[in-house]
């Protein structure tokens, strides 16, 4: 199951996402991941005891894409049927990437016996060992010039949005369930206005101030406990 999880829920996504941007921008792949929760609220109800589907998941996952939405503008949505021929199968496989990351999620979820440290070390490993001989494969064919700066770009990645992130992701999942987790897929774009207006002293306009507010209610009212009823 450890091995599986880093198959679907590291390996696939890293790749999925690291090649489908080379041809759409990071902000549609942003759109796309945002599917996510959709993902996780249909398939735990089905693959978990007790993270089920209700009628208020389903309000703050709908108040969290219109936020998402709000922020990246509406007009991105109407470029997701531009040009199909060309970025088509870019766009499926970012999809196919956030239901990856979700059934890892929900794979992990019923893994809650195991420590979160043990659980990221073993998902971790399995993925490398997967990557592995694809990556031999490639060095052969194209070999890589490594410097100081790729190399404290490797291990940088390597210890902060991999192993400190996933020991969280895991932490998170044990305590409150793949489908509070999905959420992220809801708060990159926030974050992304956030840093960009820190950093870059980029202007927050009144949508994206709104977006920010509705994906934080989402949030909030997910985590609510106004109704118990299930449903299904």
């Amino acid at each position: 199951m450890i091995t599986l999880i880093g198959f679907i829920g590291n390996f696939i996504p890293f790749f999925l996402i690291s090649w489908s941007e080379q041809y759409i921008q990071s902000n549609m792949a942003g759109l796309l991941l945002s599917v996510g929760p959709i993902f996780t609220l249909i398939l735990s109800h089905f693959l978990t005891n007790d993270d089920k589907f209700s009628i208020l998941k389903l309000i703050s996952i709908i108040i969290g894409l219109v936020g998402v939405l709000f922020i990246i503008g509406f007009d991105t949505l109407l470029n997701l049927t531009s040009d199909n021929s060309q970025y088509l199968f870019p766009k499926i496989a970012i999809i196919l990437a956030a239901l990856g990351y979700v059934i890892s999620s929900i794979l992990a979820y019923n893994l809650r016996d195991i420590s979160t440290m043990t659980l990221t070390t073993c998902v971790t490993v399995s993925a490398a060992l997967i990557s592995l001989p694809f990556m031999i494969y490639i060095e052969f064919h194209n070999q890589s010039i490594i410097n100081s700066v790729s190399f404290f770009s490797i291990l940088y990645l390597g210890i902060f949005p991999t192993a400190i992130a996933f020991q969280l992701r895991f932490y998170i999942i044990s305590k409150a369930g793949p489908i509070f987790l999905s959420y992220v897929a809801y708060l990159i774009p926030a974050f992304a206005i956030l840093w960009s207006y820190l950093f870059l002293g980029e202007k927050i306009n009144l949508d994206t101030g709104i977006g920010v507010i509705l994906i934080l209610f989402g949030v909030f009212i997910s985590q609510t406990n106004f109704s118990k009823n299930k449903i299904i």
